[in-house]
């Protein structure tokens, strides 16, 4: 990764892959799916690593952290004058492009998160469009004493590719433990992918998506995610104040 410059807001280093499809490839560059945890920074994640010690230390530990937010990628170029360049990797795009090539490749794959009826379609959509290797999965609905136990599932199922859909930051501290026990798989944190992929909740159309508004559009259409606006008003004030 020497030639992926790296950029730091707020005290997080992220990776300046250029695209989705860059960074999908790099990390099959060298004709094996690289080992490590994927994390997606955007502006809420900034300001619950300030205020959540735990979280902040996984982030740090998270082998590759690239820009998800538009906010983030709009920091960056506020504040370093080389990444005119930069674009927003969607994790949700970026899940499809790792599936896609992980159909194509035959790279065993596991799924968590979700609900079971969710999950099941997900199962199928990904297995029947690219013929994804799913050697296991399992909902999002389990107690933190059965957590051991799906960690060996993982783990004796030979999965290159481990992605998890629980939500910031159940999520990343899922993957970071989970990577303790087995370490030889890429872990990807993907929010709230599965809902969109099934077909439960639909994606902002592609002209809030360009303009970036996706997270209003998110907002509009769950309105229980109004009360993380404080931290997207929070951030804001970072941004422009240029504490970044």
């Amino acid at each position: 990764m020497d030639s992926i410059p790296k950029y730091n807001i707020r005290g997080i280093d992220i990776w300046g892959f250029q695209r989705t499809v860059e960074l999908a490839d790099y990390l099959l560059a060298d004709g094996a799916l690289k080992t490590g945890m994927l994390v997606a920074i955007n502006a809420e994640k900034v300001i619950l690593a300030e205020q959540d010690r735990a979280l902040c230390e996984l982030i740090q530990a998270a082998k590759y952290k690239y820009a998800d937010g538009v906010s983030i990628v709009r920091s960056i170029k506020r504040k370093y004058s080389d990444a005119s360049y930069l674009q927003r990797i969607a994790g949700i795009d970026l899940w499809l492009a790792l599936m896609r090539r992980a159909g194509a490749r035959g790279i065993p794959v596991f799924l968590v998160g979700g609900e079971a009826g969710v999950l099941a379609k997900v199962e199928r959509k990904l297995m029947t469009d690219w013929g994804v290797k799913i050697v296991g999965s399992h909902n999002g609905y389990f107690k933190d004493e059965e957590r051991s136990t799906l960690f060996q599932l993982i783990q004796k199922s030979g999965a290159a590719l481990v992605t998890v859909a629980l939500g910031s930051p159940k999520q990343e501290i899922f993957m970071r433990h989970c990577q303790k026990v087995y370490p030889k798989a890429l872990y990807m944190g993907v929010g709230g992918t599965f809902d969109v992929f099934s077909g439960k909740v639909k994606r902002a159309p592609k002209a809030w998506q360009h303009l970036g508004l996706e997270w209003l559009y998110r907002i509009l259409a769950q309105p229980t995610r109004l009360r993380r606006v404080a931290r997207l008003f929070k951030y804001a004030c970072y941004h422009y104040s240029g504490r970044l």
